[in-house]
């Protein structure tokens, strides 16, 4: 009997085989895969691959799939995988967009869209007096804007809104934004902030004076005011840590525990703002959100 105890005792701690499928083997990807890699270590899960392709279960059988980035996902949505995949690398609206037309045994995400309430609750912190926050949305960020909206009343904040569905437009609909609000809140939407796109908006924030709150530091060194958001090593560490405490059993889909903040000290110079250390917000928004 109690050897029975032990042998069933050793099945349940095995956790199994891992394979990461990346988008392609850019920094950001493999950057993402040390995180997961290193938290791992010492777990009961072991990572049979790294590739940028999803292997045949018969060459290489694993008992969970994580995918970094949207084209991972497709490549393996579109494998047919009969076991669970954690998604990651990718916005909630990515991810709503793949899971539609099919789904493995279990699917789950870990997003890189930040939580509502800790966009509010920077915006709150960086701008005492803030009133009016303008979002300039697409059909890919609509959804995000709705518990946005919410947030932001929270932190009696306004949200101003306007839509832009095509580039040719993004730069005019801005225009009007700017003059009915204090801040742009830039989401992660594709269709908007892009390439080509980042830096004419900047260039009009800057000339009506409407600092932009970002979603990552590449922004913040073109000129965005600030940033929020979270790491690929930071994602990959969450995504390891998700897979120790639940294994195969995945949770539902979620925004990053894990964040940053990156404040551009030569832009709030030049707006006249005296703004906390990313140290110090960082652990007001930490404490805002374990006592919220």
């Amino acid at each position: 009997m109690i050897l029975l105890i032990f042998s069933l005792l050793a099945l349940v701690a095995r956790a199994g085989e891992i394979a990461i499928v990346l988008a392609d083997s850019s920094a950001p990807y493999q950057e993402f895969a040390s995180g997961l890699q290193q938290r791992l270590k010492g777990s009961n899960w072991q990572i049979s691959y790294v590739d940028t392709e999803p292997h045949a279960p018969e060459r290489q059988p694993v008992a969970l799939i994580v995918t970094a980035g949207s084209e991972a996902l497709r490549k393996t949505l579109a494998s047919s995988p009969k076991v669970p995949v954690l998604a990651t690398l990718l916005t909630e609206h990515a991810y709503q967009n793949q899971i539609g037309t099919s789904r493995p045994p279990a699917v789950s995400a870990i997003y890189l869209d930040q939580p509502a309430q800790r966009q509010a609750r920077l915006l709150r912190l960086l701008f005492p007096e803030l009133q009016r926050v303008g979002l300039l949305l697409s059909e890919q960020s609509r959804q995000q804007a709705d518990s946005l909206r919410t947030a932001l009343a929270g932190q009696r904040l306004q949200p101003v809104s306007e839509f832009a569905n095509g580039e040719e437009y993004i730069l005019p609909t801005l225009e009007a934004l700017m003059q009915r609000s204090e801040v742009l809140l830039a989401l992660p939407d594709p269709l908007l902030y892009s390439r080509n796109t980042i830096k004419p908006i900047l260039i009009t924030s800057y000339r009506h004076r409407r600092p932009v709150i970002a979603f990552s530091p590449a922004m913040v060194k073109a000129g965005a005011l600030a940033a929020l958001y979270s790491t690929p090593l930071q994602i990959g560490r969450q995504a390891a840590e998700l897979l120790i405490a639940h294994g195969t059993h995945l949770p539902l889909p979620a925004t990053p525990s894990k964040f940053s903040i990156d404040i551009n000290r030569s832009v709030a110079d030049a707006f006249g703002l005296r703004l906390p250390e990313e140290s110090d917000l960082f652990q007001k928004l930490l404490a805002s959100e374990v006592n919220p």
